[in-house]
């Protein structure tokens, strides 16, 4: 893809259509046989597109940007690319407000302020990286209320895989945060999603290589605090979307902020744990509580998230207000 950049989806689409040689009867017939999110378009539809009198919602934008063989989420991530039906991230934002303020459980620290931004990331191969698993698994059965007692020969061996993601936030030599990501065929995500895999039923020969297209799954994560969150999100997201090889997102939500967090990626209800009693137990889900509710999200429904584009966007912002700085 060249470096072109354009101010929104009118000149994008005026120009890409101009240098296929297509009328604009032309295009919407392509796009018709393209794409069902085509099926009703005409050649008026796209004469509005263009001139801005209309605008496509964010998936035909993205559909519109595959048909010409560009890649969308570099084109949206620039905030000069005018998105006029992108939501604001208030919503996100008070919901991270909401969740790590009070619930411990899911992240708040009563020990470090709360306007601490000064945490250092630490990757697998840290020195300590066995004692951070260990906290990890005491985490793990603690949220569970030990339905789940994970212990670090179960662990480690995912862990040490070539193509596992994993990053521990610290703060002060203390672990207030983690991500660990594996790479799954997606057969192997469907049986984890509905149940038929457990967890600890993993192991190395499960995961799939960085070289090989594969779903992302996240083993275990925990949001300690709203600036960690912050980074969590954009981290697992952009590694998410930047790399082509992955198909999609899969993860077994087992506490409230979990379940918010997919509703904002938009992620599709696969399954449902055990239903639990305990209003203060598991992931609520509808009104019930269960000790997990899975989701999945396909990667081109991830690129069309208002949240991962908000994201994108908000950095881009800041990496170019970085490069007056210098």
């Amino acid at each position: 893809m060249s470096n072109e950049q354009f101010s929104g989806i009118d000149q994008y689409l005026l120009k890409r259509r101009s240098q296929r040689g297509l009328s604009q009867e032309g295009l919407a017939l392509e796009l018709q046989s393209y794409s069902e999110l085509f099926a009703d378009i005409d050649s008026l539809a796209i004469s509005r597109w263009e001139r801005g009198k209309v605008s496509p919602n964010i998936r035909r934008q993205i559909a519109l940007m595959e048909y010409f063989s560009d890649e969308a989420h570099l084109l949206l991530s620039n905030p000069d690319f005018e998105l006029k039906q992108l939501p604001s991230m208030s919503a996100f934002q008070r919901m991270l407000d909401q969740q790590t303020s009070y619930n411990h459980v899911m992240g708040a620290h009563p020990y470090i302020p709360s306007d601490n931004i000064n945490f250092d990331k630490i990757n697998k191969h840290a020195d300590n990286a066995g004692q951070m698993i260990r906290w990890i698994c005491h985490y793990h059965s603690n949220l569970t209320r030990q339905r789940e007692n994970w212990n670090p020969d179960f662990i480690t061996p995912l862990v040490e895989h070539a193509s596992t993601e994993v990053t521990f936030y610290q703060v002060d030599g203390v672990l207030i945060g983690h991500i660990i990501l594996l790479r799954v065929s997606p057969q192997t995500l469907d049986s984890l999603l509905t149940g038929q895999l457990d967890d600890s039923e993993l192991t190395p020969a499960h995961l799939v290589g960085s070289d090989q297209a594969a779903s992302t799954y996240i083993l275990s994560a925990y949001l300690g605090g709203r600036h960690i969150a912050e980074d969590y999100m954009t981290h697992l997201l952009l590694s998410l979307i930047e790399n082509p090889l992955t198909l999609a997102l899969g993860y077994r939500a087992r506490s409230d902020i979990g379940i918010k967090l997919m509703d904002f990626f938009t992620g599709v209800r696969i399954a449902c744990g055990e239903a639990l009693n305990d209003r203060l137990d598991g992931a609520r889900y509808n009104g019930k509580r269960y000790t997990y509710v899975s989701f999945s999200i396909q990667r081109e429904h991830l690129l069309s998230s208002p949240l991962l584009l908000n994201l994108m966007r908000h950095s881009s912002e800041t990496d170019k207000e970085y490069e007056k700085a210098e």
